[in-house]
């Protein structure tokens, strides 16, 4: 792949030469919007996406491009009609859709009446959507706030409402005879022996009753965890605390929802196998809107949570760093150390001395309780730089809130290394937000409820990289950010494995 763009990249620029004299673009800017776009599509390489990039983030041109996160939204959502499916088929197992050039054309002519910025922000507010609910493989349905209006979910839920019922809902026999003895989870204490036995309902009741009948049995369906997911890690401040009543809420729609779903079953010609499933269409509630999900493995390494200082534009830390951009909507920000922490670190700092009984601090760099003493003496804190990313970038493309979250914050790298000095004095009185550290912006928000990510898009933030500021390159988060599942050797803890390292 790296040849093959290199050689197209080659062409390209000798072709600009050739016909214009330099490697210049900027002229497009003065040309109409049709003919940008044909020289443009000209360009061996570039394909409509691409292009409608190009013109809308660029050019400030009426375009809308359609990526793989924006078509796969509409298709779910019902917005791009498709063709009746193949029989047996349903919505959300479908794992190719329609050519994104042909969603692009069906789309452009009702989406042409808009002005560009609300085509810009439609745009990049759909590919975070994309990342952060309707992902690929295994999206959020149900903490998604569009759900009552997804053809994808009313498609799922439907195929698990016909499914067969969970294992607590099945019984062994019909308790009707009188002979029948019911044990429920009690311990039975056999006289005749010192140790006590565990009895529960699917016991053999010939066991205990001397009635030697058959035993009727139904087959278990597959376990399947409905519980929403909550893991938080340690934060650096235990004592921080939000108000809840500026986090906005959204409010499922229940009755755009059944009416949604009992139209796909209708269009799919969905069997109703149950004599409820009707009136669970019209009772359905909440709670019970939601697609069973399997439990998640590892949960508590997929985010890192931290408490941050928000730094004002004037604050005397950021002398020397780049002005922020005046339509960042993201702050620089500070996080801070535990005394004792290293880089690496992904434990929580331990005391390695007595000093609590002889009061002389020892000599080691990682003993908590003496370097507490230490910082709380010197009336200093250590800390890292999070540096907002369109500032970071200085707001070219592609960082025009496009291909990265509109919350989203770099960790400086030099900082994160070597962590600077911060007096207590300078951030006594700065509000304090949370930062989600991970390794992408999905990951981040995998089975978090819905009020969670309202609440991380309206007070807090995210970093999935760090950056290096000198060569302006990302670069990955230190250890004591976030230290992915990915990098834990199996059998061994994670701070034995980084040591062989």
């Amino acid at each position: 792949m790296n040849n093959m763009l290199a050689e197209r990249i080659k062409e390209f620029l000798n072709r600009l030469v050739t016909d214009h004299g330099s490697i210049d673009l900027e002229w497009l800017r003065d040309v109409q919007p049709d003919k940008a776009k044909d020289f443009l599509l000209s360009i061996r390489g570039l394909g409509l996406k691409s292009v409608e990039c190009v013109r809308l983030l660029t050019l400030h041109h009426m375009a809308f491009p359609v990526d793989t996160n924006v078509g796969r939204i509409c298709v779910r959502l019902g917005w791009v009609p498709l063709q009746p499916l193949p029989e047996s088929l349903q919505l959300h197992l479908l794992e190719m859709y329609p050519m994104l050039e042909h969603i692009q054309k069906y789309l452009w002519p009702r989406l042409c009446k808009l002005d560009q910025r609300t085509l810009y922000e439609l745009h990049y507010q759909m590919i975070t959507f994309g990342k952060v609910f309707c992902t690929k493989s295994k999206p959020n349905c149900n903490s998604c706030p569009m759900r009552a209006e997804c053809k994808h979910f009313a498609s799922a839920f439907a195929s698990a409402r016909l499914a067969l019922p969970a294992p607590e809902e099945k019984c062994l026999v019909t308790l009707e005879d009188p002979n029948v003895v019911e044990f429920s989870h009690q311990t039975y204490i056999n006289s005749g022996s010192v140790g006590q036995l565990e009895w529960s309902a699917n016991y053999p009741k010939h066991a205990v009753s001397g009635n030697h009948q058959p035993i009727i049995e139904e087959p278990l369906s597959p376990e399947c965890e409905t519980e929403n997911i909550e893991a938080h890690e340690g934060a650096i401040e235990d004592f921080f605390c939000e108000e809840s009543d500026e986090i906005p809420t959204i409010n499922l729609n229940i009755e755009e929802f059944t009416q949604n779903l009992k139209d796909y079953m209708q269009a799919n010609n969905v069997e109703i196998e149950y004599a409820d499933m009707s009136k669970a269409l019209v009772a359905i509630t909440p709670d019970a809107a939601s697609i069973p999900t399997p439990k998640l493995k590892n949960v508590n390494r997929l985010r890192t949570e931290h408490q941050v200082y928000e730094l004002p534009d004037s604050h005397p830390l950021l002398e020397g760093f780049e002005q922020r951009e005046p339509d960042d909507p993201c702050p620089y920000l500070l996080s801070i150390w535990t005394p004792g922490e290293t880089a690496q670190s992904i434990d929580a700092p331990k005391t390695f001395c007595d000093s609590g009984e002889t009061g002389r601090l020892c000599g080691s760099s990682i003993c908590f309780s003496c370097n507490n003493i230490r910082e709380m003496q010197a009336q200093k804190v250590r800390g890292t730089l999070l540096i907002p990313c369109r500032t970071a970038m200085r707001g070219s493309f592609p960082l025009n809130g496009t291909y990265f979250q509109v919350n989203e914050v770099f960790a400086d790298h030099c900082s994160s290394q070597n962590p600077i000095d911060v007096p207590r004095s300078w951030i006594w009185d700065l509000p304090r937000r949370t930062v989600y550290f991970g390794t992408s912006v999905p990951t981040i928000f995998r089975g978090l409820t819905t009020e969670e990510i309202q609440r991380c898009f309206w007070r807090g933030f995210v970093c999935v990289r760090g950056f290096d500021r000198t060569v302006r390159a990302p670069r990955p988060l230190y250890a004591r950010l976030h230290f992915p599942v990915s990098k834990v050797v199996r059998g061994k803890k994670p701070g034995a494995a980084r040591a062989e390292e």
